[in-house]
């Protein structure tokens, strides 16, 4: 539903399943004490953010250290380049998506199997690779805590021999990115049959949110006027997303990518992406996505999901080096004005056309105070 989140019980699964994938050509080692096993089960903007700063940074720390990941259906792409193994979440047991919560998961089951896990090597728990994220770490007593500014202390023991969060220390942290690789020739070419590429329309990729954790669900009647505006504008969308979490495409003279078996190949997903004019996408972080491949980007967000308690912007600096237009909007105004929405999509992708990037405070009770938290948050957004 777009405005009631969903509470669901989690029936106990006794046999969870994996796919194994083999990365490198190492030996596993007998000793268990040599072997790294990280489990990645976040949703996926704050999984992509892991997957470019969390992870290489336990690789850098484990020096030798045989590493499995644990992940999601489908994200074998994102670690190819960092692991010695991928352990794929069988298809099967994707419903487990819905206990997802940004850095981390509420799930009993894959808290069962991340023990379970520890028969074979030392495990970092989805919740650790989080704090990694958002909190500091004092090196002397292993405290965590939570912190967007710089705090050179640590509160607990007072020592000044801390790792600062990710979010803290956005300038720092941005020097030891490593970016996602980029899809193949092969992929790339393979793109190009389903996408609708000619003289007078141009691709565009539209991911819709359909989540049942917190809502924010725009209704299917939305899609369809927005896909009729982008079409009178020249622009011919491709419908993408995981089906699990993507509202099923409403229109059918456009190309459902989100259902297709083809979806699951996160790198032919990243070439679709990679071969489109932008993406558009609303209170969803499938603009990591774009962000991967580097093309540009209209998002709608909320400023408290931006600025406040979501901490979005600070996701959206440290993966995004890619051009963006940046609107923000409260999502009840858009759910019960879809009208105005529209106008909105249309009047920043002409600005979007003519180079024009800067971010839109458009559908909010107070766009005066909007603007003054944008402007107080636009330094340290930028790790000056």
């Amino acid at each position: 539903m777009g405005l009631i989140k969903k509470k669901q019980s989690e029936e106990p699964i006794c046999d969870i399943q994996f796919n194994i994938y083999k990365f490198t050509k190492r030996l596993k080692p007998t000793d268990k004490s040599k072997i790294l096993v990280i489990s990645c089960f976040s949703e996926f903007g704050c999984e992509v953010l892991g997957a470019m700063y969390c992870v290489p940074r336990l690789v850098r720390e484990n020096p030798g250290a045989y590493i499995i990941v644990m992940g999601w259906y489908g994200r074998s792409y994102l670690y190819r380049h960092l692991a010695d193994e991928f352990w794929e979440l069988k298809e099967q047991f994707q419903f487990l998506r819905d206990k997802a919560m940004a850095f981390h998961n509420v799930s009993k089951n894959l808290a069962k199997m991340e023990k379970y896990a520890e028969n074979f090597g030392k495990v970092i728990s989805s919740q650790r690779l989080g704090s990694m994220a958002v909190g500091s770490n004092c090196k002397q007593c292993d405290h965590i805590w939570g912190e967007t500014h710089e705090n050179n202390r640590c509160p607990k023991c007072s020592s000044l021999d801390i790792v600062k969060s990710l979010f803290s220390d956005i300038k720092y942290w941005k020097q030891t990115r490593v970016n996602i690789p980029l899809p193949s020739a092969e992929k790339m070419e393979e793109a190009d049959k389903f996408l609708t590429r000619n003289s007078e329309f141009r691709p565009v990729a539209l991911i819709a949110r359909n989540r049942t954790t917190y809502g924010r669900n725009l209704q299917p009647e939305f899609y369809v006027k927005l896909i009729e505006r982008l079409e009178k504008m020249h622009y011919k969308p491709v419908w993408l997303g995981e089906k699990q979490s993507t509202l099923a495409c409403p229109v059918p003279h456009i190309i459902d990518f989100s259902r297709m078996p083809q979806s699951r190949d996160l790198e032919l997903t990243l070439a679709i992406v990679a071969k489109c004019e932008f993406t558009v996408q609303f209170w969803t972080a499938s603009t990591r996505l774009a962000a991967i491949v580097e093309t540009p980007y209209l998002v709608f967000e909320s400023p408290d999901q931006l600025f406040g308690q979501g901490q979005e912007a600070y996701r959206m600096a440290l993966t995004t080096s890619s051009k963006k237009k940046l609107v923000l909007c409260h999502f009840l105004k858009v759910y019960n004005d879809n009208d105005s929405a529209f106008d909105l999509v249309e009047s920043c992708i002409k600005e979007m056309q003519q180079g024009n990037w800067e971010d839109v405070v458009g559908m909010v009770d107070e766009p005066d105070i909007v603007k003054v938290i944008r402007e107080q948050n636009l330094h340290r957004l930028a790790g000056i």
